[in-house]
């Protein structure tokens, strides 16, 4: 899921209401037990540097996506999903998704074959950016190696694991982390709890998105620690808009510690709620993730944070 803040959002990760589509795991491989991977940073969005099949370009980190997400303008040829096969964003659906199963993917020394793929309209994104944009690095493709995303230095570094979730090598931490909390994964999309009005909700873990994300329809207990700073409007992929408000949650929890004054947007997550197929509160994104160094272990479904202030 993709927000940008120039004025306008972009709700850009599509994806569609049946999750389990039965794809298979992708299983990186490649002579690795640790890999740096440089991140090119444009505006709050992360890019990596990947291949698919020969084609080589620019894929946005997102957790935010189940899988692999491939962009219709250079990858044309796939089968109609199965189910409803619509895409859908913050502000609803409209666009049809493609399947397709590519040969290989490869991401520096690592790589993975026959890969099932979304097929969707991303050319909002690449204008939007003035960026060439291949496709979305989804969820799945990182169930198997521990992430580590250093936002300050632009850099992810992939661990290999061992049968307990445990890295192969690189095992000693040079700083205790400010957040050390379990994880809920379900339908391939990171799930974590987050404390607003002494009350626990439900926020996805999503590097795609630009912008931390609050749902409008919580409790007025809740919404009235919203503090409003200007209005705006959100526009989708498929051309639907609805309104946001720009602001700041006065304090959230997470992990056990406090937050103050912490952005967010309050709008409407309906339609998202429909596409993960589970109860989802908000969203926490570049705002949170860029405060450090954030580790994310599915095998152990736990994930860490050390903040650099």
């Amino acid at each position: 899921m993709l927000l940008h803040s120039s004025g306008i959002a972009i709700a850009g990760v599509p994806a569609v209401p049946d999750t389990d589509k039965g794809f298979d795991d992708p299983i990186p491989q490649g002579e690795f037990d640790e890999l740096f991977i440089p991140l090119k940073r444009v505006q709050n969005l992360f890019l990596v540097e990947a291949r698919v099949d020969s084609l080589i370009g620019n894929f946005i980190l997102d957790t935010g996506a189940p899988h692999l997400v491939l962009n219709k303008t250079y990858f044309t040829e796939g089968r109609k999903a199965e189910g409803e096969g619509v895409s859908y964003g913050i502000t609803g659906g409209g666009n049809t998704i493609l399947n397709t199963t590519i040969d290989s993917l490869i991401i520096t020394d690592m790589f993975y074959t026959n890969v099932d793929a979304d097929i969707v309209n991303l050319g909002h994104l690449e204008d939007a950016r003035g960026v060439k944009i291949l496709g979305l690095l989804g969820a799945s493709l990182f169930k198997e190696v521990e992430m580590e995303i250093d936002y300050r230095n632009n850099l992810l570094i992939l661990y290999k694991l061992d049968k307990e979730g445990n890295r192969i090598v690189g095992n000693e931490r040079t700083q205790l982390p400010d957040v050390d909390m379990s994880i809920d994964i379900t339908n391939d999309i990171i799930f974590m709890d987050v404390v607003a009005a002494e009350k626990k909700l439900r926020f996805c873990l999503d590097t795609g998105a630009e912008r931390n994300v609050i749902s409008n329809t919580l409790s007025n207990k809740i919404i009235k620690h919203f503090q409003l700073t200007t209005p705006g409007g959100l526009t989708g992929s498929n051309g639907n808009s609805q309104l946001i408000l720009n602001g700041q949650m006065d304090s959230v929890i997470i992990g056990g510690k406090s937050f103050v004054a912490m952005p967010f947007i309050l709008t409407n997550l309906n339609y998202l709620q429909l596409v993960y197929d589970t109860n989802i509160n908000g969203i926490l994104g570049y705002d949170y993730l860029s405060k450090g160094i954030v580790t994310i272990n599915h095998k152990k479904e736990a994930i860490n944070h050390v903040f650099l202030y």
